[in-house]
Parts: structure tokens; C-alpha cells; sequence
């Protein structure tokens, strides 16, 4: 005889029953936690205290923090749940609000989820808290989140004369190097923002004098005329999964070294400074002004125009090195800062590869020339 079927969630219950498990276990601390609400106790802000703002993470980064904290309390509050004792059916109803009511894309959704997600790992790492590690409602409800399709990105097709056109209109010492930054290295604009006078090595007496920090990092030791780009593990506002060395070509040095000869002397480690406050650039849409200003009055892009840029300019190193000169699949990686064979080319390959720098120098140098 067939027994009627069950919803899921009818299931879910019944197998929670039959082992004594809470479907949704964390809304037995939610009264406790509205009491002591009241009391001025605020779990989310003690995360973004202890962990966030206590950090060396960049003031954009702990902005986005707070901002993905703020959206998912609103929205948890509003469904009269306290925002500390969520569950998986809560989360997924967020992630849609965020989808359909801000139209946010799938990538920011997933940024604001890892957030909040972050918090909940607080949570169960403190003692005091009644969370454990058996259950996070970001990560029960992951897989059940429908991920709207994103039509892939297109870029305008620009060659390498048109390129070189328009760099050579630029006059402004500063808004160049930060324009071939991307277009040579491959760096994001948080990379770029990031670069400290530590991680670059140029074979110059005059520079070498003025900055004695100049190419000091450990990770430079017996490497000339290169840079070290860091990982996001190590250098907060990064991106990359891995670090990497890259040598600098004889127009990127040449470049740097004209624009280091008349970078303010503030004693900043960045290399890049605010050309207002001397200080390290906080803006990160200004770099994409500079490639707004610099570069699209000069190129034909037509309906691509707004794609032109400071991430046109990583566009271009991957095209360049994957389609136009390719190197090989690990050898392109390796210079994005992506994680080696992370199966999203290909079959996985070692993820540590570590003979890349020595082998490159050569072939980049040979290829910008």
C-alpha cells in the first residue's frame, strides 16, 4: 500500500522528531536574546568590534561589513526574529529581498552572506554564546539559495594600437602607473591602492637613496626589478587567493620611477598617496575615474564604454597571456593571483606551484616589448 508523500519540510520535522533534533534550533534563544537586547547587549556589533573594526582591514571593507550586517538585521527583525537567532528559511528569504527588492547581483549577495556568516562563526567560537558549530543557518541554507544566472560580462575589443594611442595621451605621471598596473600586472584597484614601497624592487640608485624601504619585503629577497603582490589572507583589501611575484617590464619601471621621484615625502608606506591628503587613496572608485577620464575618450567602445575600467585593465593582462601569447593554464593562474588548478579551467593540479618567478622575467619582458 503507498503511503502519501511528504513535503520536505514535513519530512524534516518528522526525522527531527524520530532523533530528537531541532528543525530550527537556534529560536529557543530568541526571547533571551530580545530580553537582553533591551539591556543594550547587541551580538552583531560585538562581532564587528572584536573582529572587523579591530583589524588592519581596509575602512571600504569594514563599510561593506557594516552594511551587510545592518541589511541582514533589518531584514531578520522585520520577521520578528531576533537577528542572532536565524534560521536557514530566514536567510534564504533575505538573500531573495536582496535579489528582487535592492537588485542586487549574485556576487554581492554572496559577499553579504560570507559577512554574515563571519558573525556566526563569532558566535559559536565564544564561549558564552549558545550557538555550536553543528548548525549555521548561512550554511544550512547555501545550497538552497536559487542563484539568479548572470549574463557574462563582455568587454570592448581594443587592440594593442588603439591601446597605445591612448596611453600616450596621458601626461599625468601618476594616473599612468596606476592605469598600466592593471593593464601589465593584472592588479585589482584594491591591489593597486594596496602596494606598499616594500613589495616593489627597482634597480635604481636615486630611488634606492630616497626610499630605503624600497623593495625590502622578505619576499623579494635576491629578486630585482619585481613586486610582491599579497594574498587577501595577508593583506586586507586584496583579493587574490594567492600571492605572487611578477618582474616589471622596463616601461613599468620607468614609469614608477618617474612617479616615485615626485611622490610626496609623508613618510606613508603606500605607494600610491591621496593627491589631496597625502595619504594612502581611499576612494576606490578613483582609479576607475582616472580610467574613465584617461582612457575612454580615446577609444571606440560603443556600447562597452562603461566596461572600460580599472577591471578592463585585469581583463586585458588574462586575455593577453590566455588567449594572445598563451602561457599555459597554472602559468596564467599563477600570475592572476587565482588559486592553482582550481578546477574552474580544468582538471586540478597542484596547488602549490613555486618555480613560476624565475621562469618569468624573460618571457614578460620579451612579450611587452
Amino acid at each position: 500500500m503507498s503511503k502519501e508523500k511528504q513535503s520536505v519540510d514535513d519530512q524534516r520535522h518528522r526525522i527531527g522528531d524520530e532523533f530528537n533534533r531541532a528543525v530550527d534550533p537556534l529560536k529557543q534563544y530568541d526571547e533571551n536574546f530580545t530580553q537582553m537586547q533591551e539591556d543594550g547587549v547587541e551580538p552583531f556589533e560585538m562581532f564587528l568590534e572584536d573582529i572587523v573594526r579591530d583589524s588592519y582591514r581596509a575602512g571600504s571593507t569594514v563599510n561593506e561589513y557594516e552594511r551587510s550586517v545592518r541589511h541582514f538585521k533589518e531584514y531578520v527583525t522585520q520577521q520578528g526574529r531576533h537577528p542572532a537567532c536565524a534560521n536557514d528559511t530566514l536567510v534564504i528569504g533575505f538573500s531573495e529581498y536582496e535579489f528582487q527588492q535592492r537588485d542586487n547581483g549574485k556576487e554581492t549577495v554572496k559577499t553579504k552572506l560570507n559577512h554574515v556568516n563571519k558573525a556566526y562563526q563569532y558566535f559559536q567560537d565564544e564561549n558564552v554564546f549558545p550557538h555550536t558549530s553543528e548548525y549555521s543557518p548561512v550554511d544550512s541554507a547555501w545550497g538552497k539559495i536559487t542563484w539568479p544566472e548572470e549574463e557574462e560580462k563582455e568587454f570592448p575589443k581594443v587592440t594593442r594600437e588603439e591601446m597605445r594611442a591612448a596611453l600616450a595621451e596621458i601626461t599625468h605621471v601618476f594616473k599612468l602607473a596606476v592605469i598600466l598596473m592593471g593593464l601589465k600586472l593584472g592588479m585589482r584597484q584594491g591591489e593597486i591602492r594596496n602596494v606598499q614601497l616594500r613589495d616593489i624592487h627597482i634597480e635604481n640608485t636615486e630611488l634606492q637613496n630616497h626610499y630605503p624601504e624600497l623593495g625590502s619585503h622578505r619576499r623579494l629577497d635576491g629578486r630585482k626589478n619585481a613586486i610582491f603582490i599579497p594574498s587577501q589572507h595577508n593583506r586586507p583589501g586584496n583579493k587574490s587567493e594567492r600571492p605572487r611575484i611578477l618582474p616589471l617590464d622596463e616601461e613599468m619601471r620607468r614609469v614608477l620611477t618617474q612617479y616615485l621621484l615626485i611622490r610626496p615625502d609623508c613618510g606613508e608606506p603606500w605607494v600610491f598617496l591621496s593627491q589631496t591628503h597625502h595619504d594612502r587613496i581611499r576612494d576606490k572608485d578613483g582609479i576607475n575615474r582616472h580610467w574613465k577620464e584617461q582612457i575612454r575618450p580615446h577609444i571606440s567602445a560603443d556600447e562597452y564604454e562603461k566596461e572600460l575600467t580599472s577591471h578592463f585593465g585585469r581583463h586585458w593582462f588574462s586575455t593577453f597571456w590566455k588567449m594572445e601569447n598563451p602561457i599555459g593554464k597554472e602559468y596564467a593562474q599563477y600570475m592572476r593571483g587565482d588559486k592553482i588548478g582550481d578546477g574552474r579551467e580544468g582538471d586540478t593540479i597542484d596547488e602549490y606551484l613555486h618555480a613560476y618567478y624565475p621562469d618569468h622575467p624573460s618571457l614578460v619582458r620579451r612579450q611587452n616589448a
